[in-house]
This record gives C-alpha cells, sequence and structure tokens, in this order.
C-alpha cells in the first residue's frame, strides 16, 4: 500500500472516530436534557424510573407520547394531566425524554 492511501486511510479512520465522539457526546446531552425535563416534568406520576419504560427504543416512547398527546378523548384524568404537559413541549423535548428513559436500566 502506498504512502498516499495510508496517509487517506488515516485522516478517514481519525475522521470517523471523532464523529462518533461527537455523536456519544451529543447523546448524552440529549440524555442529561431529558432527565432535567422528566425530573420536571414526568416524574411526580411515572416515579423517578419507571418499570414499563426503562430500556425502551427511542422511537416507540416517542410514538407513546405522541399517541397520548393527539388523543382526542382521553379515557381518563390522569391522560387528562398527561396530554397537559405533552401540550407545551416539543417533539425534541419528547425524543430527549425518550433518549433519557431509553438509557436508563
Amino acid at each position: 500500500m502506498s504512502q498516499k492511501w495510508k496517509q487517506i486511510g488515516g485522516c478517514a479512520i481519525a475522521a470517523f472516530l471523532f464523529v462518533a465522539v461527537q455523536s456519544e457526546a451529543a447523546q448524552e446531552d440529549r440524555a442529561a436534557q431529558g432527565r432535567k425535563l422528566y425530573d420536571n416534568l414526568c416524574a411526580a406520576c411515572h416515579t423517578d424510573k419507571p418499570a414499563g419504560m426503562l430500556g425502551q427504543s427511542v422511537d416507540s416512547l416517542v410514538v407513546k407520547m405522541e399517541k397520548v398527546k393527539n388523543l382526542t378523548q382521553p379515557p381518563n384524568e390522569k391522560v387528562e394531566e398527561m396530554q397537559a404537559v405533552l401540550e407545551d413541549i416539543s417533539a425534541q423535548d419528547m425524543e430527549n425524554i425518550a433518549v433519557y428513559l431509553n438509557g436508563l436500566k
């Protein structure tokens, strides 16, 4: 292998590692934001570590929050309360909460 290809390969590996580290840091930041939101908005009803949500996929958790948010006729008062909370948070906030819950074991 020529020296030029070794340099290109080395640069590619360095770029990949840089992106991976940045991605992990961003995920940790999102989880921290999600934890803050969860603690302030959700933990009073769902507890600090809600067993039914721990480790679920981010997509699954977001879909569940969106479903509750968009119900036209909430089945009970607790769901109405959750809708009121979800009404005021963004899709990014919901995703951050889901990232936090996904990381809990």
